[in-house]
């Protein structure tokens, strides 16, 4: 990663443990500045990453430090990597990161397309506050595969009207799909229970498969040598 050999490590924090830095297995000097997580990783960034290479994960003494992983304050998350002996920092390019996020989407198809049969039949015969609840997931969990589509697009060069799926331009299939999503949301609204299972069985369902070949197509387009 261009950060050079081994350096020795001052302490990170006056008076006490010392704390080692690691970017991607390799011992860094210790950030200058530790008055914020958001300082340490912009250090870190600027000394140490190359272009389109960003932060893809950090970890605590091993552990994953999550998005707002239960430290209440700023001041409670520089305490708590005051204590520890280790901060590793994993890095990635873009485009790695991005086929993470694809990944990641096609096991949430891979999951919906194994609950929305017994989503549908909820709405028929017994829908309940968790068929609401899981209906609401659904909808929050395509809303970010359109951005994660979006980001896709606009990043690295993918053109879904020349992506030609199952014959049909990619850009159709995401504009179906939108449409299907619209009216499962406006029947929701009208109550029409019956239109929902039918929207989800008939419409829905065989577009999640779709969806799945659009994102391995553009995983392959981008792991494919340029």
């Amino acid at each position: 990663m261009g950060s050079g050999g081994r350096h020795h490590v001052a302490p990170a924090f006056k008076g006490e443990l010392m704390t080692r830095f690691f970017i991607n297995d390799e011992e860094i000097a210790p950030p200058l500045d530790v008055s914020s997580l958001d300082q340490i990783i912009k250090q870190v960034e600027a000394a140490h990453l190359l272009p389109n290479t960003v932060v893809r994960k950090i970890q605590i003494d091993g552990l994953p430090l999550l998005p707002q992983g239960g430290y209440e304050s700023p001041s409670e998350l520089l305490e708590q990597i005051e204590k520890r002996e280790k901060v590793e920092i994993f890095t990635g390019t873009l485009a790695e990161i991005a086929n993470d996020s694809i990944e990641e989407a096609v096991s949430y198809l891979n999951r919906i397309e194994a609950a929305t049969p017994s989503l549908a039949e909820s709405f028929r015969f017994c829908p309940n506050a968790e068929t609401f609840d899981n209906m609401r997931q659904l909808c929050e969990g395509f809303y970010w595969l359109n951005l994660l589509m979006d980001k896709l697009e606009a990043n690295f060069q993918v053109h879904l009207e020349k992506m030609i799926i199952r014959g049909v331009p990619a850009a159709e299939h995401h504009q179906k799909f939108i449409s299907v999503l619209k009216q499962l949301v406006e029947s929701q609204e009208a109550g029409d229970l019956v239109l929902i299972a039918d929207l989800l069985e008939y419409e829905f369902l065989p577009l999640v498969t779709v969806w799945r070949e659009m994102l391995g197509a553009i995983s392959a387009r981008m792991k494919a040598p340029q």
